[in-house]
């Protein structure tokens, strides 16, 4: 079309028009109609005007029309079966122009149309541009090299996609692809890496387009940010010669070698535009970077912070942010030398797009600064290395005291330091936070108020001191001090809450004191207190209620436990119902009461511990749900039951699982019966020492088999299980008890379960206790010798009840006389392993003669005077022998008793 003839038509001033008339798609249709108005009427339409024209407006329907026109512009050119010339093709200036013409818009979407595009990468719009142009220049990129994207082109993309937080796309297949902003961001940044590395110098990004993705990467919205991050930072060094990999390594010096020419180049696209070699820079034969992408220190306290936040931390994490730490202190050095003076960036940068807030790179140092330190510390938290972190911590504090300020320790550098030894459980851990205290209290003293203790740095103590109150005694008397600290502060926000208080309680219920169970009613009764006294963050709650229900039920005190643990547990109930709902009891307000109740020495503990169960439900039926019972609490009164050795105990036991299989085929899941219920319903039944206890075991043997063979894996019997089938079997009156526990044993291996030493021992017990005819008994001792094989043959050793257990059976069923060879058989055997303690010597002692003794002892004297100290030491070298008492102590008795008499 001739000049002429195009601007009869006006057509700039009819775009501004519409663009100001039109909403949305519909100045779109309008274009899209002219467009094929024009393309009728004339051969060569002047596209890349029209183009020009619509970008000048700066909207997203004109971007959006502008888009479509140049898609369609393209499709006709690369048309395969009647391809179109075009005197004047879009080159990357014409994408631009719609790149900037988006920017400009402030929008990133396009406006709904009758036209679509012919492609689709990502909802963004000028990053779905850029990926157009790659894609065609890829696919062709001699023909297509007029419109490579250029610095501007990715840049343009990468500024409007950091304005995102997330979206999702839609794959030419159709499938859907979820990724984030940063890792577009950083395939876009890769791709201009790439381009750079072609041969194609326009393409190199800039410190700000590293410092750009680098801050859009420390949002962390992918797992795969921190690897991402950690390749962009050493990318930066490795474009400054600078290899990470070998600083810190063994047999290197650790510094690192940097060409200073670096800090004479350009940093920004702009830099270099204004010194005039941009057109040149394509052509340049120079090997190093055109631009300084020296890292400064808040790429790598970046990096840092993602490394800090990673699901996975270890030692060599630890490893990899100190020698980051390492290059940081010697680029520093580096500028000090070179007297680097780089003014911060703060310049509006329309050519490229990235008007954003680009404060990452306004700092000149690379030099570590209090954040950089602060996050290593959280690194060597997180890696449980609380050496680490003094280490680290220490270098901060020499640091300051040479006069460096920038990495002066603040509080969360004390609170940090606090939490990597907080996760310690060696003893020494709640010593060490208790000097750490110290120390913030004396600087706070001495005039440093930014290292002042606050509520995290005494509660972090608090529970630190907890974690080793099992190992020292003293730690809840350290833990009051410290509260006591805290009460007589004015300031709300160090004074300690209820979270502090509930720490205290912890740490006694963990040292398991006398006191323990009076202190935590009386920590309660303070806090309680302390509300009325209107420290309203001192209010208890069911957690604190319930740390202090665990001291009592943990308490050390023989006595009274379980019932000063329910007794707290209904004023617990009695101000819930009263109105107080933070003090709302919970299942595990009451499963720790029914605990406490199920290890005491309560004969009636299993009455007991069913009647909280009863009110359990009876508060869940009231509205209550978080006191639902549940499979935990009906274990634990299955388990009390199963303790109290009343007649009553496997019937109830047994009711109580009816009901849970009841509840569980209703469509209650937390009222499944596992492995463990049935298992204590068995011991239940055991001990009710009733003469169909045996009968009832075995049956409920039985449904666990059926129950697993159906698929209800959790009901399968285990090792346990089997075990006490067996000890059922030995406690019982059958006449046969080695044949029933040779079928308990047969049927354990065939399901597989394997056998342990526990159950060897128990089947060698009732065979052990087999009565009968001389058949019966020998036959009861064959299977005795036969078990005593198979245990050594799986592995297994014997142990102190093995040999006493053999020895018993071979006392009952075996006769001296007549088996005089077997039974010296099995004592050279007993010797050869070196397994007589006191309990087997004493029945040995008891079955044999004497004369057998003393020619296996070689001695005459009187055996029965003999102890198992005076036994050789090859008979006792496997055993753990009792301290030697006194010849004289019994002497000194009976002489006191003929005084006396």
């Amino acid at each position: 079309m001739e000049r002429t003839a195009w601007q009869r038509y006006h057509l700039d001033g009819a775009i501004r028009y519409f663009d100001g008339v039109y909403n949305s798609g519909t100045l779109v249709d309008r274009m899209m109609s002219i467009t094929a108005a024009f393309e009728e009427a004339y051969e060569e339409v002047p596209y890349k005007s029209i183009i020009s024209l619509l970008c000048t407006c700066c909207s997203a329907p004109a971007s959006t029309a502008a888009e479509l026109i140049l898609d369609r512009f393209e499709t006709r050119i690369l048309n395969g079966n009647d391809p179109l010339y075009h005197s004047n093709p879009p080159t990357v200036e014409t994408y631009n122009a719609i790149l900037t013409s988006w920017a400009k818009s402030g929008r990133r979407r396009h406006v709904k149309s009758s036209s679509t595009l012919s492609y689709s990468h990502h909802p963004n719009a000028p990053s779905n541009l850029v990926s157009q142009m790659l894609q065609l220049y890829n696919e062709n990129p001699s023909e297509m090299e007029r419109i490579r994207p250029d610095f501007l082109s990715f840049n343009t993309a990468i500024a409007s996609l950091t304005r995102e937080q997330h979206f999702r796309s839609n794959n030419s297949d159709g499938n859907t692809d979820h990724r984030t902003i940063g890792k577009v961001c950083f395939d876009h940044l890769q791709t201009m890496m790439i381009l750079y590395r072609q041969g194609h110098q326009a393409c190199a990004p800039d410190l700000i387009t590293f410092s750009t993705v680098m801050m859009t990467l420390g949002r962390g919205k992918d797992r795969d940010d921190e690897s991402r991050a950690m390749q962009l930072l050493d990318e930066m060094l490795h474009l400054c010669v600078i290899d990470v990999e070998k600083v810190g390594r063994k047999g290197t010096n650790g510094n690192i070698v940097l060409n200073t020419a670096v800090f004479e180049q350009p940093t920004t696209f702009t830099e270099l535009y204004e010194e005039g070699d941009f057109d040149q820079i394509d052509q340049g034969s120079s090997t190093r970077y055109i631009y300084n992408v020296i890292p400064r220190n808040k790429h790598f306290n970046v990096v840092f912070a993602l490394m800090a936040q990673s699901r996975k931390i270890n030692r060599n994490t630890l490893e990899r942010a100190r020698a980051y730490v390492e290059i940081m202190e010697q680029l520093g050095q580096y500028e000090s030398e070179t007297l680097l003076d780089n003014p911060p960036i703060n310049e509006e940068l329309p050519e490229n797009g990235l008007d954003m807030d680009i404060s990452i790179t306004s700092a000149s140092s690379s030099k570590p600064d209090t954040i950089t330190f602060n996050t290593l510390l959280k690194i060597a938290a997180r890696a449980g290395e609380p050496e680490a972190a003094d280490e680290i911590f220490q270098e901060m504090m020499t640091k300051h005291l040479k006069g460096n300020l920038q990495v002066k320790p603040d509080r969360f550098s004390f609170n940090t330091l606090l939490l990597a030894w907080s996760k310690e459980k060696r003893l020494n851990s709640g010593r060490r936070v208790t000097e750490i205290l110290e120390t913030m209290q004396e600087m706070a003293d001495n005039g440093d108020e930014a290292v002042r203790p606050d509520h995290v740095s005494m509660t972090t103590v608090i529970n630190t001191l907890a974690k080793s109150a099992k190992q020292n005694g003293s730690n809840p008397q350290q833990a009051e001090t410290i509260i006591s600290r805290m009460e007589d502060n004015k300031e709300a926000s160090l004074r300690p809450d209820v979270v502090t208080y509930t720490s205290v309680i912890k740490c006694w219920m963990e040292c398991g004191s006398l006191r323990a169970a009076g202190r935590a009613v009386e920590i309660i009764e303070k806090m309680h207190q302390r509300y009325e006294d209107g420290y309203l963050e001192c209010k208890p709650d069911t957690m604190a209620y319930n740390v202090a229900l665990n001291a009592i039920a943990k308490s050390r005190a023989r006595e009274g436990g379980a019932e000063n643990a329910e007794a707290l547990l209904l004023r617990m109930q009695e101000r819930f119902l009263a109105g107080d709902r933070d003090v709302a009891p919970s299942a595990p307000s009451f499963v720790t009461v029914m605990n406490a109740w199920a290890r005491s020495k309560d004969p009636n503990r299993g009455k007991y511990a069913e009647t909280l169960l009863q009110s359990m439900h009876d508060l869940h039926s009231s509205g209550l749900d978080n006191v639902a019972p549940n499979t935990v609490a009906y274990s634990t009164c299955i388990f009390a039951w199963s303790k109290s050795g009343q007649r009553n105990a496997g019937s109830r036991a047994e009711k109580l699982l009816k009901e849970m299989e009841r509840y569980h085929s209703e469509g209650m899941d937390d009222m499944k019966p596992n492995v463990f219920i049935y298992t204590n319903v068995m011991e239940a039944w055991i001990a009710s020492k009733l003469p169909d206890s045996l009968e009832k075991v075995e049956s409920i043997l039985e449904h666990m088999i059926e129950q697993s063979n159906a698929g209800d894996m959790d009901s399968a019997p285990n090792t346990t299980t089997f075990n006490v089938v067996l000890k059922a079997i030995r406690h019982s009156s059958h006449p046969e008890m080695h044949l029933k526990a040779e079928k308990v044993l047969d049927c354990m291996k065939k399901i597989g379960v394997q056998p342990n030493i526990i159950t060897y021992n128990t089947f060698i017990g009732a065979c052990a206790r087999t009565e009968g005819d001389e058949e019966t008994r020998r036959r009861a001792f064959s299977l005795v010798l036969a078990a005593f094989a198979e245990l050594q043959a799986n592995g297994l050793r014997a142990d102190g009840y093995t040999w006493p257990a053999i020895w018993q059976a071979c006392q009952c069923h075996l006769d001296v006389d007549a088996d005089l060879p077997k039974i010296n058989s099995l004592f050279d055997v007993t010797v050869k392993n070196g397994a007589f303690n006191e309990l087997l010597f004493n029945s040995i002692r008891g079955f044999l003669p004497p004369s057998f003794l003393q020619k296996k002892l070689n001695r005459k004297d009187d055996v029965q005077t003999l102890t198992v100290h005076d036994l050789p030491a090859q008979w006792t070298c496997n055993v753990k022998l009792g301290r030697v008492k006194s010849p004289n102590k019994k002497d000194k008795r009976s002489r006191g008793a003929k005084v006396a008499k």
